[in-house]
């Protein structure tokens, strides 16, 4: 392919010499088309991947990524909405109308149309999502073959609409997911002819809609070939994307030194290791919007009592933790609110007036041990015993590849053990930790986990925290109704409804009464503990700029995620000519 279509791809915002290794970005009439490809790792191994996302054994988002567009994409430098399948919106009070983009084909060369979109979002609803709760499922429909239209049951903001739809990807061709919708608009669970459930299902040969399609796979490697059907082809001059089997961050970081593969979507990566990659490995620093917390199982007998996870929280030195941690990269949470922001201190700028009178759970070992003691527990020698005479021990399931969350145990687990309470890391390798551990049926008792879930406006964190799935089938924690003192106070009940306060805030998106509702739910997480937030981090992405040429920082297209699977599409990661 000569790469003629690259006129005009290319912005003056990249390349300046650290970014492209002492050259520039080309004149995009310069770019000729390499034969080679960029290469990442992929911590499932290749022949086990499959391509359901609604399944979450085995299934690698990292590939997904160019194996698929999104709806949009955030832009995190300037906190705006760019294009993605969904090209321009328009949002009032009573309904959406989404424009579809043209010249987008599925790999099997059908056709992308408005009605792949309306199977996407319908199936996501029957799926669970609460962008359910606010528009009206029998409303979406295709008004023609490039425009989606849809109504609200309850009004959204279009800045509360664009967070939803940044998280749906179109992943679902009619040949696999149609009969599933079908059975669900009949009334079923949703399954297919062959009885399993959308959950269940497996795909391994898929069908994308993004700009590498599935080739195969070849030993520890998953092969991409470049999809020239795309629109954004033409951006594009190098002809595969290949993700290699690398488990451990430690292999990552030795391969992309070495030259051996040529980015990291997103890895942890300590200062001395950052500090030895040669020049020509390029770090992109991005809000993550999101960071690790202290998972529990609340039907366990310890971690079900609210005075049992306070007291935790009270021994736990965050700062100290995050800075072990990542020193660069992880902020220690401020107040375990549910609310992000501690990079910036925006956090607690949500609660106002009430900032003071939240649990702050600064270290503090003797307020641990009246929590303990209120509880039932006693002390002997050293160690604390329920009333059972069962001590309060229990494992910290985490993936070993996650180093900076590794090194977090290690730190809280000190804290822990000093105080009396016995806890062991155990380290799970990364497949396992979350299709087993986490969403399987081993289970564990306490783990690390994300404590928000990417999008920035605290709804998303807390509706991940107080009224998502994963409560029920994962935390087994019941936020159906909450018993607690009223925000602000020490005394005094107030039964809180975590599903009627997110519902409100949703609908009061830049309104007055948005903080009003921010601050109920963040006094629900605050005082109940359904997870305990310990710090908030920054993504790391790392480019080679040894084959590949790239943007800078300053370019506002490297603040979408990631920088080597969004670069590609703007034409600002571009192939050395061999």
């Amino acid at each position: 392919m000569g790469l003629t279509g690259l006129a005009g791809c290319f912005s003056d915002e990249g390349g300046d010499d650290d970014s492209t290794g002492g050259d520039e970005l080309p004149d995009t009439e310069e770019v000729e088309f390499v034969d080679t490809e960029f290469v990442t790792p992929t911590v499932v191994q290749p022949d086990n991947i499959q391509f359901n996302p609604y399944n979450d054994n085995n299934y690698s988002w990292r590939v997904g990524l160019v194996l698929f567009d999104d709806l949009v994409y955030q832009e995190k430098y300037n906190n705006t909405f760019e294009p993605g399948v969904v090209t321009d919106w328009a949002v009032t009070e009573e309904d959406v109308s989404l424009d579809i983009r043209e010249g987008l084909s599925w790999h099997n060369g059908t056709d992308i149309t408005a009605e792949d979109v309306v199977r996407k979002l319908r199936l996501e609803l029957h799926d669970g999502s609460n962008l359910g709760n606010y528009i009206d499922i029998d409303t979406i429909v295709a008004s023609d073959d490039h425009t989606v239209e849809m109504e609200f049951d309850q009004p959204l903001g279009e800045t509360m609409l664009l967070n939803f739809l940044m998280e749906i990807t179109l992943d679902t061709p009619e040949t696999y997911y149609q009969e599933f919708l079908e059975d669900f608009e009949d009334g079923g669970d949703g399954e297919n002819a062959d009885g399993e459930t959308l959950a269940e299902y497996t795909i391994e040969d898929p069908i994308g809609s993004g700009p590498f399609a599935f080739d195969q796979t070849v030993e520890q490697e998953l092969h991409l070939e470049l999809y020239e059907a795309h629109p954004d082809a033409d951006n594009i001059n190098f002809s595969g994307y290949h993700f290699r089997f690398l488990d451990t961050n430690e292999g990552r970081w030795q391969e992309i030194g070495e030259g051996q593969i040529d980015g990291l979507h997103s890895v942890f990566t300590p200062p001395n290791i950052v500090d030895g990659f040669p020049d020509h490995v390029q770090e992109f620093r991005l809000d993550a919007n999101y960071g690790m917390g202290i998972l529990w199982n609340h039907d366990h007998k310890h971690f079900g009592q609210r005075e049992v996870r306070q007291a935790i929280a009270h021994v736990i030195d965050r700062e100290t933790t995050a800075a072990n941690a990542g020193p660069d990269t992880e902020e220690p949470v401020n107040t375990p609110t549910g609310i992000l922001g501690n990079h910036d201190d925006t956090a607690d700028e949500w609660l106002g007036d009430y900032a003071e009178d939240f649990e702050q759970y600064d270290q503090d070992t003797d307020r641990a041990a009246e929590l303990l003691e209120s509880a039932g527990f006693q002390r002997d020698d050293g160690t604390w015993y329920d009333e059972d005479d069962d001590p309060l021990e229990f494992p910290v399931k985490a993936p070993a590849g996650y180093s900076d969350w590794v090194d977090a145990i290690q730190t809280f687990n000190d804290h822990l053990n000093d105080f009396g309470i016995q806890a062991e890391f155990v380290s799970r390798d990364e497949a396992a930790f979350w299709g087993q551990d986490i969403y399987g049926d081993e289970g564990f008792d306490v783990a690390l986990h994300e404590w928000a879930n990417v999008q920035r406006h605290p709804y998303f964190s807390l509706e991940w925290l107080l009224d998502s799935g994963d409560n029920e089938t994962v935390r087994n924690y019941d936020d159906s109704e909450i018993e607690l003192p009223p925000v602000g106070e020490d005394s005094g009940s107030e039964t809180f409804v975590p599903a009627e306060d997110l519902q409100n805030l949703a609908m009061a998106d830049e309104t007055e009464e948005e903080r009003e509702y921010a601050q109920r739910l963040a006094w629900v997480v605050n005082q109940d503990l359904v997870m305990h937030p310990i710090m908030e981090k920054q993504d790391q992405s790392f480019i080679s700029t040894d084959r590949f040429m790239t943007t800078s920082l300053d370019d506002p297209d490297a603040h979408v995620d990631f920088p080597t699977t969004y670069l590609l599409r703007q034409g600002k990661l571009v192939a050395r000519e061999e």
